[in-house]
């Protein structure tokens, strides 16, 4: 009979050079044996991920937890779209984000990527070391003049490994700063409409024969994957006869992980005066593609247009002139006659009971408003006694959380919700903060109270949700969990 036992090692070089892994040694029955050496060369990869730089500058600041802005591209033409990706990376279990400051963008415009809610949802391996990896934000950047352009760095503060009886540590971490260098384009053709990217044009005519002071619908549409947004309204050259109006804009953009792209499409209103035949050149745009570093350039058909005589009304559209308004009837008024709301004779407002009343009015607001202000000032003053009056119906309010998550089967943000109140509706009661409930301090504020059972019974609770919030079993049901925190808060409020 013969067996054998493989033991299989992943390695990763963290730099180049030359290493050697030492002999393997196993014990065999009264001896042992060893293999030989492994000598390794690692040279420097040519084709290393593009933000291995990041990560590593990154794992420096902080191994356990590090922020980094990448960049699709570090060098665009101006007006080119490029992705910025913002990216944290943790090792702690548990991490909650307070506040953050975003990179300001100098010589940028943005548009922001819609991720839906952040969280873990990957992980990654830098160096060695795992980690969690959550996507921030995501931001589709358009250079707007050329040089270098810089995004600042972006500092992120959080509290980490927090728990019922630990407060957690505080931790701030800062991410690199990115720049881009930004090219001029080249001289621009006179029909450029503003647009960087990939296009295509779709030239519409809703009717090219109608009769004169009908509107004719004129459509330009520019499609693909482009700066969409900053592309101006083209102009075109209709003949003198045809009277154009400024156009109807719709959009139909998206932005996404791809960057933005969609269409946007102008509608035109002309309206041809005169009768005949009328031949519109082939219209023509130009825009850059960043991918050849040269201009390109749109086309349509020519159109042409049969206008027939007109009926001789005027079209359903027409730009105002002065002559539009005519002024009529300036000699005689109508008399007016029913109604006329007259007052009685001899009947004035001074000196009557509304008068006496409208001047009384004022005064009696004023010392009115005043007393409600020195009253409201004096309960804003008792912030302490404002807050353990709010607490009861605080509780009440985190209690539904509680409920909601308990009708959703929601484990998780059951027992939060349940610790929560009970946490917060103590520190409220005794004007604590949320670090200083603990086993100590509930039993110094409710010793007292029933020989000290309901202060057992409260750490217990507490305690007992904590840990069926990170465990994966059950001690009690969570409706019988409910009910006794519901009566625990109502016990304490009815105590004198």
């Amino acid at each position: 009979m013969s067996s054998s036992v493989t033991r299989t090692y992943v390695l990763q070089a963290t730099q180049p050079g030359d290493f050697t892994i030492g002999a393997a040694t196993a014990r065999v029955g009264q001896g042992t044996i060893q293999t030989a050496p492994i000598k390794i060369k690692v040279v420097k990869s040519e084709n290393a991920a593009p933000n291995s730089g990041l990560l590593d500058q990154g794992q420096k600041r902080d191994a356990n937890l590090f922020c980094t802005i990448s960049l699709s591209k570090s060098k665009a033409y101006v007006g080119e779209q490029i992705i910025a990706t913002y990216t944290l990376y943790s090792r702690y279990s548990s991490i909650e984000s307070s506040e953050y400051d975003m990179p300001k963008l100098d010589g940028f415009w943005a548009e922001e990527i819609d991720l839906g809610e952040p969280g873990f949802n990957s992980t990654a391996t830098v160096n060695g070391i795992g980690y969690r990896v959550a996507i921030l934000k995501k931001q589709v950047l358009f250079p707007q003049r050329s040089g270098t352009l810089r995004l600042s760095p972006m500092t992120l503060n959080f509290r980490v490994n927090r728990s019922f009886f630990n407060n957690g540590t505080a931790v701030r971490i800062t991410s690199n700063s990115a720049e881009v260098i930004a090219m001029e384009l080249p001289a621009k053709p006179a029909d450029h409409i503003g647009a960087v990217g990939e296009l295509k044009m779709d030239v519409e005519v809703a009717n090219t024969s109608v009769k004169a002071n009908e509107a004719i619908d004129l459509t330009v549409k520019f499609s693909g994957r482009a700066n969409l947004k900053l592309i101006d309204a083209p102009k075109l050259n209709f003949p003198t006869d045809f009277e154009s109006y400024d156009p109807k804009i719709t959009d139909r953009i998206t932005v996404n992980g791809g960057g933005m792209n969609g269409s946007r499409e102008f509608q035109y209103l002309v309206i041809p005066r005169h009768e005949g035949d009328y031949n519109v050149p082939s219209i023509t745009f130009s825009y850059f593609d960043p991918s050849t570093g040269k201009f390109k350039q749109l086309s349509s058909a020519p159109l042409d247009f049969h206008i027939a005589q007109g009926d001789g009304s005027a079209a359903l559209v027409t730009r105002p002139s002065k002559t539009d308004v005519k002024q009529l009837d300036r000699d005689i008024r109508f008399i007016r006659t029913g109604d006329l709301a007259l007052e009685p004779k001899n009947h004035h407002l001074f000196a009557s009971w509304p008068y006496v009343a409208g001047l009384a009015a004022p005064a009696l607001a004023f010392v009115a408003f005043f007393g409600w202000f020195r009253r409201r000032q004096k309960l804003l003053g008792d912030l302490q006694g404002l807050r353990r009056r709010g607490a009861d119906r605080v509780a009440k309010q985190r209690l539904k959380e509680a409920e909601a998550a308990l009708k959703a089967n929601d484990r998780i943000a059951f027992y939060t919700a349940i610790g929560r109140s009970l946490e917060g509706f103590f520190a409220d009661k005794f004007n604590l903060g949320v670090a200083e409930v603990h086993a100590a301090m509930i039993a110094e504020k409710l010793g007292h109270i029933e020989g000290g059972s309901l202060a057992q019974q409260y750490t217990a609770l507490i305690a007992e949700c904590e840990m069926a919030r990170f465990a994966p079993f059950e001690n009690k049901a969570r409706q019988q969990i409910y009910d006794e925190a519901a009566l625990l808060i109502r016990r304490i409020v009815d105590q004198p």
